[in-house]
């Protein structure tokens, strides 16, 4: 998808790929990701790393496995941080942090509201962009870009998509 794109000269569209904890326990996770996007001739920037909370548990292993893939050139983000450890975002090196389509469902309350823009405050202040996942209406997403939220997804825009 992404080779195709950039053959066709079209904006290219980060696809994030996710880590979780089983794999990490494979040999050489690291260079196989970067085969696969040196093979593929895409930059490294379009195909981020995501992990989230559970995989981030193993701290010493994720911590060598995540600081090789930022060497390699992979972008880091922090995927379902509605619940996701604060130790975590302290201890590896995150470009982008996701919220979590729970914490959105709230953003029409006012605690939930303080609480999402707490969130991408607190990711803006630790220089991440902040990804808002499972925005449902037009209400969500307009208060979002109000709190100044650096991306949002969900089914407001499309639906998953298959290739």
């Amino acid at each position: 998808f992404q080779k195709e794109r950039m053959e066709n000269k079209l904006p290219m569209v980060p696809i994030s790929v996710n880590l979780s904890r089983a794999s990490i326990h494979f040999n050489d996770v690291v260079e196989h990701y970067v085969d696969i996007v040196k093979r593929k001739q895409i930059p490294f920037d379009c195909v981020p790393i995501e992990l989230t909370e559970s995989a981030t548990l193993y701290s010493e292993k994720i911590l060598e496995i995540t600081n090789q893939l930022v060497k390699s050139g992979f972008k880091l983000h922090m995927d379902d941080s509605g619940y996701s450890s604060l130790t975590s975002l302290n201890e590896l090196n995150f470009s982008t942090v996701k919220l979590d389509k729970s914490l959105i469902d709230y953003i029409d309350q006012v605690r939930g509201k303080k609480i999402v823009q707490q969130a991408i405050d607190l990711g803006h202040g630790l220089d991440m962009k902040v990804v808002a996942e499972g925005v449902e209406s037009k209400e969500q997403k307009d208060c979002l870009k109000e709190m100044n939220c650096d991306m949002i997804q969900g089914f407001y825009y499309s639906k998953p998509l298959k290739r």
